[in-house]
Parts: C-alpha cells; sequence; structure tokens
C-alpha cells in the first residue's frame, strides 16, 4: 500500500516536472518570437527595394521554418512522453492485477487455514 503511494507521488511529480519544462519552452519561444516580431515591422516598413524585400521575404521564410521545426520536435517530444506514460500505464495496472490475484489468493488460502486449525 505504501509503494503504490510512493509510485503515484512520482508519477505526479515527473507529470509536473515535464508540464514546467514545456511552460518555460513555451515562454522561452513567445519571449525570442517576441524580439523577432519588433525587428520585423521596422524591416518592412524600411524594405523599398525589390533586393531588400525579397531579403526580407527570405529571412521571413527562415524564421517561419524555425518555428515549424520547433513545433515539429515540441509535437515529437509530446508524443514520446504520452507514449512513456502510456507504457508507464500499463505497467502501473499489469502490477495491480498482479497483486489483486495475489490477495485473493491469499484470502482463499485464509479460510482453508482457519478450518485446519480448528
Amino acid at each position: 500500500m505504501g509503494g503504490e503511494k510512493c509510485l503515484k507521488r512520482s508519477f505526479k511529480d515527473s507529470l509536473d516536472n515535464i508540464k514546467e519544462r514545456m511552460k518555460e519552452k513555451r515562454n522561452q519561444k513567445w519571449a525570442k518570437l517576441g524580439k523577432t516580431n519588433q525587428v520585423l515591422p521596422i524591416t518592412c516598413k524600411i524594405a523599398t527595394n525589390s533586393s531588400v524585400q525579397l531579403k526580407s521575404l527570405q529571412a521571413n521564410n527562415r524564421a517561419l521554418a524555425l518555428a515549424l521545426q520547433e513545433e515539429k520536435a515540441k509535437m515529437k517530444e509530446a508524443q514520446d512522453i504520452i507514449l512513456h506514460l502510456k507504457k508507464e500505464y500499463q505497467s502501473l495496472k499489469f502490477q495491480i492485477f498482479i497483486l489483486q490475484r495475489k490477495l485473493s489468493s491469499q484470502q482463499a488460502k485464509e479460510p482453508v487455514e482457519v478450518f485446519s486449525l480448528q
């Protein structure tokens, strides 16, 4: 019984840690995007020459590609976390099944032992 509480705490702690890391990454991303968003409008206003506009578009495309790559990485990380949690859930479910089976077998043996003692 004490082991189950320990497992539940560690599972919840690990989930809280994962959530905290994801929140920090999201905040870092938003801070980075905030800096680039402040720079982009200025360059767009200055861009009057076609080559300057082309460079601005290329820079914008690079920024979008990086953002997409980051989103894909976050999606993969989230899927990995989900898979890990599903595996852990199945393992815990199996452990509960084994413990219930052991308990029921012990309860089945106890009445026999009580009768044999009398």
